[in-house]
C-alpha cells in the first residue's frame, strides 16, 4: 500500500513537471512567433524624442525634453519623475505583437481605437522628434494583452501587455524636494516668526538622533528628529512658480542646517491663504555631497498641514511631547 502511494505521488509529480515544461515551451514558441511592437526606425525615433504626449479622455500630459532633462510641459516645465518615464519607455520597447486582428475601420470605435472619438479608457500616445512623429492608440484589453493600432494604419494588433501609465500632469511631477540621511545632519537652527529659536545638534559626529542644543533635558526624541526630518526628507504635494504667489518678506519659519561634510541648506516656510509653501533659499554643497535638493529659485513647494505641524513645533512642545487627552473633556 505504501509503495503504491509513493508511485502515485511520483507519477503525479512527473505529470506536473511535463505540463510545466510544455507550458514553458509553448511560451517560448509564442515569443518566437511574436515580434516587437516598434521596429528599428520607430525605436530610434523614441530614443531621440523631443516630446511625448499622453491622452485619455479629457485628460492629457505633455512630456518635453530640455537638453538631457525631461520636464512636464503642462506644469511650467517642472522636472518629471525619471523612474516613471523609464517605466513607460521600458514598456514600449518591450511590447510585442502577438497576432493581427481586424483591419476594418468600422470596428475601431467599438475597440476603443478611434482617434476622433476615443473611449474613456483608451490611451493615445504621440511621439515627436526631429525625424517625424508617431501616434499609437491603445484600446480594449484582451486577456493579459491589449488591442492597439498605429494611427496611420487600419490594422489592429494584439500586444502581449497593456500599456499602463497616468495621463495626469501632476502624477508626473518629481515632488521629492530634499533628500539627505538624518545621520548626515550635524546641526540645525529653526527661527520662528515670533522670535523663538530652536537649535539642534548631536552628542557626537555620526549619531542618528538629534538633541536640543540649548537644553539639559532630553525632550521628546521622536518629535525632535521629526522636525529636521521634515526638511531633509521633504516631499511636496504640489509645486508652483514663486512669481504667481504673494510671498512675504517675513516667513513663519526659517530653517537652516549643516551636514558633517560641510553642506549648508537654508529654507523658509510661508503661509498664504491657508496653504503652506516651502522655499529653498540657499544651498552650498561640497564635493561628494549626499545632499540632493531642487534648489531652482523659480519654485515654491506646497506641503500639507501634517508636515507643517512637524516642522513648526517649538521648543516647549519638543520638551514636553504629546499631551494626554482627557476623554471627558
Amino acid at each position: 500500500m505504501r509503495n503504491r502511494l509513493i508511485l502515485i505521488i511520483a507519477l503525479a509529480a512527473a505529470v506536473l513537471l511535463i505540463l510545466a515544461l510544455r507550458a514553458q515551451q509553448d511560451a517560448r514558441v509564442a515569443d518566437l512567433e511574436s515580434r516587437p511592437l516598434l521596429d528599428a526606425a520607430q525605436l530610434e525615433l523614441l530614443a531621440a524624442a523631443s516630446q511625448l504626449q499622453l491622452a485619455r479622455g479629457e485628460l492629457s500630459a505633455t512630456l518635453a525634453r530640455e537638453g538631457e532633462q525631461w520636464t512636464v510641459a503642462d506644469h511650467h516645465h517642472f522636472p518629471l519623475q525619471r523612474e516613471r518615464l523609464a517605466a513607460l519607455l521600458h514598456a514600449l520597447r518591450g511590447a510585442r505583437i502577438l497576432e493581427a486582428k481586424t483591419a476594418n475601420p468600422a470596428h475601431h470605435a467599438r475597440l476603443g481605437l478611434d482617434a476622433s472619438a476615443p473611449a474613456p479608457d483608451s490611451l493615445q500616445l504621440t511621439i515627436e522628434g526631429e525625424a517625424g512623429s508617431l501616434q499609437l492608440l491603445f484600446g480594449e484589453r484582451v486577456g493579459n494583452g491589449q488591442l492597439m493600432r498605429f494611427a496611420d494604419q487600419d490594422q489592429v494588433w494584439l500586444i502581449n501587455r497593456p500599456l499602463q501609465t497616468s495621463v495626469s500632469p501632476r502624477d508626473w511631477l518629481d515632488l521629492q524636494v530634499v533628500q539627505l540621511p538624518l545621520e548626515e545632519v550635524q546641526e540645525a537652527l529653526w527661527q520662528h516668526a515670533d522670535g523663538e529659536q530652536v537649535r539642534f545638534d548631536k552628542a557626537s559626529e555620526g549619531d542618528y538622533n538629534l538633541r536640543l542644543a540649548d537644553s539639559q533635558e532630553p525632550g521628546y526624541q521622536r518629535w525632535i528628529n521629526g522636525v529636521v526630518l521634515g526638511l531633509v526628507g521633504l516631499r511636496a504635494q504640489d509645486v508652483q512658480l514663486r512669481e504667481q504667489l504673494q510671498l512675504s518678506d517675513t516667513p513663519m519659519l526659517r530653517m537652516q542646517l549643516q551636514t558633517r561634510a560641510g553642506d549648508r541648506l537654508q529654507a523658509a516656510l510661508q503661509a498664504i491663504d491657508g496653504r503652506y509653501w516651502v522655499l529653498v533659499e540657499e544651498v552650498e554643497r561640497v564635493d561628494g555631497s549626499l545632499l540632493q535638493v531642487n534648489a531652482d529659485p523659480r519654485w515654491a513647494f506646497q506641503i500639507g498641514i501634517a508636515e507643517v505641524e512637524a516642522l513648526a513645533r517649538g521648543g516647549a512642545e519638543l520638551l514636553s511631547g504629546p499631551q494626554p487627552v482627557d476623554e471627558y473633556e
